[in-house]
């Protein structure tokens, strides 16, 4: 499929995760105070995270041990985008 081409806003990758039972009891939660479908808070979580610096930093001095690896975090347009550090 060509990227981009009549899409829309359709979302098309699918990221399966897995919960503990707590951590879906308070999504599900969420969701419903928030009048939404859990997933697509979950989606929209994701979302929030990647596009955080500031996440995406902590994130990396908790878990990233490859620094090859290490993503730096620019602004491009309005939007995040990621560079691999080294």
């Amino acid at each position: 499929m060509i990227e981009g081409k009549g899409l829309g806003n359709k979302k098309i990758n699918r990221v399966n995760v897995s919960l503990s039972n707590r951590t879906n009891r308070k999504l599900n939660q969420l969701a419903t105070a928030c009048n939404t479908k859990p997933t697509t808070l979950a989606g929209l979580f994701i979302e929030i995270c990647l596009n955080d610096s500031q996440i995406v930093h902590k994130l990396q001095e908790e878990y990233n041990i490859y620094t090859p690896y290490k993503v730096i975090p620019v602004q491009n347009n309005g939007e995040i985008d990621y560079i691999f550090k080294g």
